[in-house]
């Protein structure tokens, strides 16, 4: 399978919009805002799931590896892999 990537665009709010396009921009942000915190936890929870998986050796092994702060930081489950 090959690796999809999620790119959310914002919306764009002009000075001269009416209120109703302000409402319309106002509702889409909040959706956005709710995806991106239903993706950041779905990122958080495939990273603690896949290093719960591995036994005590393993985990420590990559814990104890350089890269394992910046992995964490950013939720990279690949490269954990």
């Amino acid at each position: 399978m090959k690796e999809k990537l999620v790119k959310l665009s914002m919306p764009k709010l002009a000075e001269s919009h009416m209120a109703h396009k302000k409402r319309v921009w106002e509702y889409r942000m909040g959706e956005l805002m709710k995806t991106v915190k239903v993706l950041e936890g779905n990122l958080c929870n495939i990273f603690a799931v896949l290093l719960s998986l591995y036994d005590s050796d393993v985990k420590n092994q990559v814990e104890s590896n350089m890269n394992f702060g910046e992995l964490e930081k950013n939720l990279n489950s690949t490269s954990l892999l």
